[in-house]
C-alpha cells in the first residue's frame, strides 16, 4: 500500500512527534512517504525519519498565495499515486486535487468542523477531541490513542528526593497550555508553605517566555525555576525518571503526549481537569488532578504528592506503567490506522 502523509510545518510538537513515529512503524510494511509543505521543518526532528520514508519538502512560505508550491504539491501526489493520503493539517483537503482517499487525524478540540466533510474519514486522538466534533457536527470520528515507544524511556526507580523536582513539558504559551498556573502555584508552596527544597524545569520554547520569565521574578522565584528550553526527544526520555512529578495545567488539550511518557518513565503525573488529560489518566485513577485555572488548587496537589510514602509512589507508578503499556503503544496505534486504510480501499 502506498501512504502518504501531509503536513504544513514539521515544527517540535506533539502532532509532530507523533507522525513521525507513525511514519517510521508503517514503513516496516507499507511504502510511505512524507509531503511537508511550508519551509518551517525542525532538522533534529526529520533526522529521526526512516531513511526509507520518502520526505518531499516543497519548500513554500507560510501564508503565500503563490501558486507554484499548490502545483508542485500536487504534481508529487500525482507521479506517487498513493493509496491514501493521510492529512494532519485540516485545510490540507482544499490544496490538494487528489481527493479519493483522503483522510485526517484532529489532534485537538475546538477545530472548526468546516473542511471535515470533505474527508474521507476522520480520526480523533481521544475521546475528548471525538466527542467535540460530535457535538458541532454529524460526522462520527473514529478513535484512534496516541502511542509511544515506551521501552525507549528509561524508567525511575527511586522515590527519595533531597530536592523535589518537578517539570512541564510543552510549548511556552500560557494561553493554552497554562504555565502561569503552575507559577502560581509554586509561589504558595514556597511563601506560603515555607518550602524551599523544590525546583521547576520548562522544557520548550514559545511566544510566552518573556511573559513567564517576568511572572518568575514578579513571583521572586528564580532560585527555583529553570528554563531549559528546547530539547530532542533523546533528551527527554533519558531525563524524565530524574524527576519526582511532571505538571501538565492546560487550559484545553485533546490528549497529552508528554503526560503518557512521564506515566511511561514512572513519575507521577498531575494535570488540569479537562477532558483529554483526563482521559489520560483514567479520570484519577493513575494520576492526580487538580481544578483547572486554580493555582491554589494545583499547589494543594503539589504538596499532598511531595508528603506521599515513597513506597506507596512506587506501586502506584508500576500500576500506570502497565496501563500505559496496554493502552499507548505506538506500534498499535499505526497498525489501527493501517488496518482502517485497508477498509477504504475495499470499500
Amino acid at each position: 500500500m502506498k501512504i502518504v502523509h501531509l503536513i504544513f510545518d514539521l515544527n517540535t510538537g506533539g502532532a509532530e512527534t507523533m507522525l513521525v513515529d507513525i511514519l517510521n512503524e508503517q514503513i516496516k510494511t507499507e511504502q510511505v512517504s512524507l509531503i511537508i509543505i511550508n519551509d518551517e521543518v525542525n532538522k533534529q526532528l526529520l533526522d529521526q525519519i526512516d531513511k526509507r520514508v520518502k520526505v518531499i519538502l516543497i519548500g513554500r512560505k507560510e501564508k503565500s498565495r503563490k501558486p507554484i508550491p499548490i502545483f508542485k504539491l500536487n504534481w508529487y501526489l500525482l507521479q506517487i499515486n498513493p493509496d491514501v493520503i493521510h492529512c494532519h493539517h485540516l485545510t490540507a483537503i482544499q490544496i490538494i486535487a487528489y481527493r479519493k482517499n483522503a483522510v485526517i487525524t484532529i489532534h485537538t478540540t475546538r477545530v472548526p468542523v468546516d473542511y471535515l466533510g470533505k474527508y474521507k474519514k476522520v480520526f480523533a486522538i481521544s475521546n475528548a477531541v471525538k466527542k467535540d466534533i460530535e457535538l458541532r457536527c454529524e460526522i462520527k470520528p473514529v478513535l484512534i490513542y496516541n502511542g509511544i515507544h515506551i521501552d525507549e524511556i528509561l524508567k525511575r526507580e527511586d522515590y527519595t528526593y533531597k530536592t523535589f523536582r518537578i517539570v512541564q513539558v510543552s510549548s511556552l504559551n500560557n494561553e493554552i497550555k497554562g504555565q502561569h498556573i503552575l507559577l502560581e502555584a509554586l509561589k504558595i508552596i514556597v511563601y506560603e508553605k515555607c518550602i524551599k527544597n523544590i525546583s521547576l524545569d520548562f522544557i520548550g520554547e514559545g511566544k510566552s517566555l518573556a511573559y513567564l520569565k517576568e511572572l518568575v521574578n514578579k513571583y521572586q522565584l528564580n532560585e527555583f525555576v529553570n528554563f531549559l528550553g528546547l530539547k530532542d526527544r533523546e533528551y527527554i526520555y533519558e531525563h524524565l525518571k530524574d524527576y519526582n512529578l511532571l505538571v501538565q495545567p492546560s487550559l484545553y488539550e485533546g490528549f497529552g503526549l508528554t503526560i503518557v511518557e512521564a506515566m511511561a518513565a514512572k513519575v507521577p503525573v498531575l494535570v488540569s481537569d479537562i477532558d483529554g488529560p483526563l482521559e489520560v489518566i483514567g479520570n484519577g485513577k493513575y494520576g492526580m488532578k487538580f481544578n483547572i485555572t486554580d493555582g491554589r488548587d494545583c499547589g494543594s496537589k503539589i504538596f499532598e504528592i511531595m508528603n506521599k510514602n515513597e513506597n506507596i509512589v512506587l506501586n502506584e507508578c508500576i500500576e500506570v506503567l502497565k496501563f500505559v503499556k496496554q493502552n499507548f503503544s505506538v506500534s498499535e496505534t499505526a497498525a489501527k490506522y493501517i488496518n482502517y486504510y485497508k477498509d477504504l480501499l475495499n470499500e
